[in-house]
């Protein structure tokens, strides 16, 4: 247990540290206000989904449905839980950069395994706690639900299934990228293919869960179908429909019963799914170590060219040599246009359904305001695409303790920059033209609202890259020994949200100033205007930061 607890405080450690190179530049407070700034920004967006629990609280209580209801929301956390956790697991247990050195230790496998599965816990528990706030609470409270200790105890219970699941799913992904590991693109390939398979089995669940566009008609009938469907989901997962019975109220006996319930099945899944898992650990493990890391006699190949080229080629093969790095690298491009395909699906029927105040389908009003069209897009593609650019928010960062490679290069610091931006500039495209077609095919927008959405994002999108090396340049977290605690925890990504809500309320709120004048002409200024305003920023950004990249990276220490 002693080891336990020292290894478990490590690992923790490392994870959360401060780089203690860079308190004199970014001191532990400023990261904190950082984190704070965009906490307050996001407030809003989580106080309306509270809200909207709130009324859906409401509604169930209405209904006498609050169990099902409850189950389904726990349901839905779980999942959501479960998609950004099965990264976590891969890289935290099977393929940390610490395996090596821990079992060389004088330590039982099964000790790291529970080690690392307990740390993992933490951070599945971090997220679920916070989806938990925002949506079991307000539930409870629209729903009348008597407050109980359930409640509390609630958030420490339900990562728990999330957690055995990812698991458990970890090992055939872990087989597969093992069995593609000379195979660096294939195997990179099939774990974004596994990634939009769950993304899109959780949509269909919550799609499934909504109602069909001819059910619309009778009231009664959609409330009918809704529960139905709703008790149906509730049903399966009988752990969360204990923990819901165990907070609606009742006898006292009988709640602490139902919570025992809930609490021994998440318990022994839970156990089975470790002993498999930690014996899957071992083995893979111990495979890994007794299995020599040997050069291939291959003939080598000498190119010459660009620098700027070349770095941009070296830097995308080691993107795509490690599977767990692409997948942060290219999930804006795997986020993106699933957000579009579930928005898509859900208003298709729609597009071609003819409204009957004005008498025009939903496809012929789009063309009737493109401006408005464009506006909706830029800041969907904004938030979704540019933001979540993890080459551009981890372009030193995921150097790690090859960082001083940069420096003993025969290229320029600057350079080495321009090629970090237009690296991610290119990611960023996909992702727009991505989103851009999705959006043509699937809802029908206007062909002007996709030219202007294609262009201004791509403006803007120059810009974000910039902005975005340059601060992961002046704060990079190196010396991290998983991908996931290196990548997910630097401030530039958190910052990034943050020019995303600003860049959003400037395209926002200029169209709308723009738009009181009732002039029509004025409304295509607007896009000039926001065309040139990201293209002076973007200039002035790509200066400063080609200008000061010579002197931060060189005064960076590994």
């Amino acid at each position: 247990m002693k080891d336990f607890a020292l290894l478990f405080s490590a690992l923790f450690k490392q994870t959360f540290r401060f780089d203690k190179s860079k308190q004199k530049q970014n001191s532990k407070w400023r990261i904190y206000v950082i984190y704070g700034i965009v906490g307050a920004l996001c407030l809003p967006l989580l106080g309306g989904i509270a809200y909207l629990l709130y009324l859906i609280g409401t509604f169930a209580a209405m209904y006498d449905a609050q169990v099902g209801f409850l189950t389904c929301i726990f349901s839905i956390i779980q999942v959501v839980v479960l998609l950004f956790g099965i990264a976590t697991v891969l890289n935290t247990i099977y393929f940390s950069k610490d395996n090596e050195m821990l079992l060389s230790y004088p330590l039982k496998p099964q000790t790291i395994f529970g080690v690392k599965l307990a740390f993992t816990y933490v951070i599945e528990f971090i997220t679920n706690f916070v989806l938990s706030l925002f949506a079991i609470i307000p539930f409870a409270i629209g729903a009348g639900l008597p407050f109980s200790i359930g409640i509390i105890l609630s958030f420490f219970i339900l990562p728990m299934l999330p957690l055995l699941i990812a698991t458990i799913l970890t090992i055939p992904i872990m087989y597969l990228v093992s069995y593609f590991k000379n195979r660096s693109i294939m195997s990179t390939v099939a774990l974004l293919v596994v990634t939009v398979v769950l993304f899109l089995l959780y949509f269909w669940v919550i799609q499934y869960l909504g109602m069909e566009g001819d059910e619309v008609a009778d009231m009664e009938a959609i409330v009918s179908a809704m529960i139905g469907n709703i008790n149906t989901v509730a049903n399966v997962m009988l752990p969360n429909k204990f923990l819901a019975l165990s907070m609606v109220g009742g006898a006292f006996g009988t709640a602490a019963l139902n919570f025992l319930y809930a609490f021994l099945i998440d318990a022994g899944l839970f156990v089975i799914a470790y002993f498999v898992a930690s014996l899957v650990y071992k083995r893979s493990v111990s495979r890994q170590l007794e299995t020599p890391k040997s050069n291939s006699n291959k003939k080598q190949k000498y190119e010459t060219g660009s620098k700027v080229w070349m770095f941009i080629k070296k830097d995308i093969k080691e993107i795509v040599r490690y599977p767990a790095l692409a997948f942060y690298c290219l999930f804006e491009v795997i986020l993106g246009p699933i957000c579009l395909i579930v928005v898509g699906l859900n208003i298709g029927g729609f597009v071609g359904t003819e409204i009957e105040e004005i008498g025009m389908t939903f496809a012929e009003v789009m063309a009737q305001v493109p401006d408005l069209v464009a506006v909706v897009m830029i800041s969907f593609i904004t938030f979704v695409v540019l933001a979540t650019n993890y080459t551009a928010t981890t372009a030193f960062t995921r150097e790690n303790k090859n960082f001083y490679i940069l420096k003993i290069l025969p290229m320029s610091y600057e350079k080495i920059a321009e090629s970090k931006a237009l690296l991610a500039f290119a990611v960023n495209e996909i992702g727009i033209v991505f989103m851009v077609v999705l959006s043509i095919f699937l809802i029908q927008i206007p062909l002007l609202s996709a030219l202007f959405t294609l262009v201004m994002c791509s403006l803007i999108s120059l810009l974000f890259c910039y902005t975005q090396v340059y601060l992961d340049m002046r704060s990079p977290r190196l010396n991290w020994d998983n991908i996931s605690a290196g990548l997910k925890n630097n401030p530039a990504s958190m910052l990034s949200i943050l020019l995303a809500l600003v860049t959003i309320g400037i395209v926002v709120g200029l169209y709308f100033l723009f738009s009181l004048a009732e002039i029509e002409i004025m409304r295509y200024i607007y896009f000039g205007v926001i065309a040139l305003l990201a293209i002076g920023l973007f200039i002035y950004v790509r200066h400063v930061t080609i200008k000061n990249a010579a002197l931060i990276i060189e005064n960076i220490n590994t």
